[in-house]
């Protein structure tokens, strides 16, 4: 079938042909042919076999129906991708929205949209404002909907998916899985059609290696010339075929060095585009704000390999997804966070460890997590087949992991729904939306998703009933002829908040303002993750625990949350100390985007922190907003009047104080030549702030 054989626009379809995308997969033929007729839908085929295509048709055909959609995906790098790609139909009208972060604000502007993307805790957020925003629904696009059975997003994807189909039964729901074992039943669930292939238009050849012998599923043996580094022949075989390489490690130290290792070995194979693009990235990398980290991956960049993990900024995250989609970069060692994350298909995949820390051991990585990873090789249009490879330490853990892995079978994905903390936030949801009024109507609702189609309602019962009486205990509900949400209860629900994060917010409003108490309080809640602390540090951080009044104590949660809030909460002391972010990142071992990824949580919490301190009366409001702008900004309270100009941040902001321009009055009646000899300021900048400020 060709892309112009579906009955569209062509010049909307052109925009596909540009791609160089002429002719349909046969899974793509059929999902596309089944989602004309109107049905709900559920496609699973393998990474990179074009699911993301069926989602596009059927948000034409619901635009050229004059319907609205809205496409659901798990992480906000994914949301930002769509919206780009779908940006290139807004020259036809088609308005498209990006919805993400921000859970207290009103979404009734997006129902002038034709498309919006949001993540899957955004639309959430979404229907608890306004679940009229459902009732305007043409078609809802779910994506990787196989992440109803991961424990953290799991139950939340649920949910949206129950409320829109429970608000408005004629929305037709699409959606886009990888290939799992029950897929089947989630289409039942759905009352939907089904598309299940294992077609890859790029072949894909699995195998283990071990003592230099490459040994594919098929019982081919490779012997590779040894190699000092466990698999650095690997790499170099893949690069010599004219491939790329995406290697997965367990921890972000062992992503660091393998790629520190590897530079070596990669860096004789760059031609001088590959060099120029490079060295010029590298260099951009180092004329930002200096980090360790900055140094580490400019220098590595340039040897054609980098690091990818969670405690790397988004902009250096996005340079080396940008370096490897070009070609330029050759090796990348990631952590699985990337797996999980946007398209990045490359010929060679290599699984290096298959097992990780759950907190108390060693466990193994789930079948589906592994494939995952090893279906990102091979890439259309480049590669005539691709290689998914796992290490192993010897020639029987090789035959092990071929058994478990290779041919092993995928995991059934089961409902997570019974988690009782996704409960008690998900029933307070129901309530204060007031989408249920009635006990009775919470077991019907529970009976429509996927938890009720696969089990017994009744099962969860006991749960609800004990989940209702921790809400009506706390005061979040009222149980009387019906169920209602109090002000705390619906503040709580609208915030996006645990009903325990309210909880722990007031065993800290009993006490008097103070900083660390109150960070360290928003820690211990259940919306923080707060940063681990490691063995080394914890008689340091009870020490720490003594010299502070606080709010939570070691038995108010468990030991791990505890030690980890204090750690997070000297960490943020640190930061509104305005000591800088390389020192931070020294002295407690972390990444920046650990320190930005927990500065905007802390941001989010303390205004959460502060509503539903509003509603309890707490006296120090103001406090809280100021103590919210420090974390914010990273600055001593002095700083707040000047940091908030655009283009300044924490760094001139201080540099700016010391000059003695403490004020917007002062600036005022500064002038260009005042500004920039001040280190950092440029004439561009100085005018920006005089035209702010003025």
């Amino acid at each position: 079938m060709e892309i112009y054989d579906i009955p569209l626009n062509s010049e909307w379809l052109k925009v596909f042909e540009d791609e160089g995308i002429r002719y349909l997969y046969p899974p793509q033929e059929e999902a596309i042919k089944k989602l004309f007729s109107g049905k709900n839908l559920v496609v699973a085929i393998p990474t990179a076999s074009g699911k993301t295509l069926i989602g596009y048709i059927a948000i034409l055909r619901a635009f050229k129906m004059g319907l609205k959609s809205v496409y659901i995906v798990p992480l906000r790098a994914l949301a930002m991708e769509k919206y780009e790609e779908l940006r290139r139909f807004e020259k036809f009208g088609m308005k498209v929205a990006l919805a993400m972060g921000d859970y207290d604000s009103p979404a009734g502007y997006l129902k002038y949209y034709d498309v919006v993307i949001a993540t899957s805790e955004k639309m959430d957020s979404i229907l608890r404002h306004d679940l009229e925003y459902a009732y305007n629904l043409g078609v809802v696009i779910v994506d990787e909907v196989h992440l109803l059975g991961e424990a953290s997003r799991g139950p939340t994807l649920e949910m949206v998916i129950s409320k829109i189909r429970d608000v408005n039964d004629e929305a037709q729901i699409i959606a886009l899985s990888a290939t799992i074992n029950n897929s089947q039943e989630i289409a039942e669930w759905l009352n939907g059609e089904h598309v299940y292939s294992e077609f890859r238009p790029v072949p894909l050849r699995l195998g283990v290696y071990y003592d230099d012998t490459l040994l594919f599923e098929d019982g081919e043996k490779v012997e590779i010339k040894h190699d000092a580094i466990n698999i650095g022949n690997l790499v170099r075989r893949s690069i010599e075929l004219g491939g790329q390489v995406l290697i997965f490690v367990n921890r972000r130290k062992s992503a660091e060095s393998l790629a520190e290792k590897l530079r070596r070995r990669v860096e004789g194979y760059l031609n001088e585009e590959d060099k120029n693009e490079l060295y010029a990235l590298s260099d951009s990398i180092m004329e930002e704000e200096y980090t360790i980290y900055s140094e580490r991956i400019a220098k590595l960049i340039r040897h054609g390999v980098a690091f990818h993990h969670a405690g790397l900024s988004n902009r250096h995250r996005s340079i080396v997804e940008r370096a490897f989609k070009n070609k330029w970069l050759k090796v990348i060692v990631a952590t699985p966070t990337l797996a999980a994350g946007i398209n990045l298909p490359s010929r060679t995949v290599i699984v290096r460890d298959v097992t990780r820390y759950d907190g108390f051991s060693s466990v193994y990585i789930p079948v589906m997590e592994v494939k995952q990873m090893l279906g990102r090789a091979g890439r259309p249009k480049y590669d005539k087949y691709g290689e998914g490879i796992i290490y192993a330490r010897s020639e029987k853990r090789a035959h092990d992991y071929m058994e478990m892995y290779i041919r092993g079978e995928i995991e059934d994905i089961e409902s997570q729904l019974s988690n009782e903390s996704a409960l008690r936030t998900h029933i307070l949801a129901l309530i204060a939306s007031d989408m249920i009024n009635k006990e009775e109507e919470i077991f019907e609702f529970f009976k429509k998703t996927f938890y009720g189609f696969k089990m017994p309602v009744e099962n969860l019962e006991r749960k609800i009933e004990r989940i209702l009486d921790f809400l009506e205990e706390y005061e979040f509900i009222k149980r009387k002829r019906l169920l209602l949400a109090t002000p705390l209860g619906k503040r709580t629900s609208d915030l996006y908040i645990d009903p325990y994060t309210a909880i722990i917010f007031r065993k800290c409003y009993e006490h008097n303002f103070d900083i660390f108490c109150i960070l360290h309080t928003i820690s211990c809640t259940p919306d923080m993750n707060p940063i681990r602390a490691k063995r080394s540090e914890l008689e340091e951080l009870f020490s720490l625990a003594y010299t502070h009044e606080l709010a939570i104590d070691e038995f108010d949660v468990d030991q791990d949350t505890f030690f980890g809030a204090l750690k997070t909460a000297s960490i943020l002391m640190d930061w509104i100390a305005e000591t800088s972010q390389d020192k931070i990142i020294e002295r407690y071992d972390i990444g920046p985007g650990d320190l930005h990824g927990r500065v905007e949580l802390t941001d989010w919490l303390l205004y959460a922190f502060g509503e539903i301190g509003k509603v309890l009366h707490y006296p120090h409001i103001r406090n809280v907003e100021n103590l919210r702008l420090r974390v914010k900004y990273g600055v001593k309270e002095e700083l707040l009047p000047i940091v908030s100009l655009r283009g300044v941040g924490r760094v001139r902001a201080r540099r700016l104080f010391d000059s003695g321009f403490d004020s917007i009055e002062k600036l005022k009646r500064a002038n260009v030549s005042t500004l920039i000899i001040i280190p950092g300021i440029g004439r561009k900048l100085a005018e920006e702030i005089l035209k702010q400020v003025k």
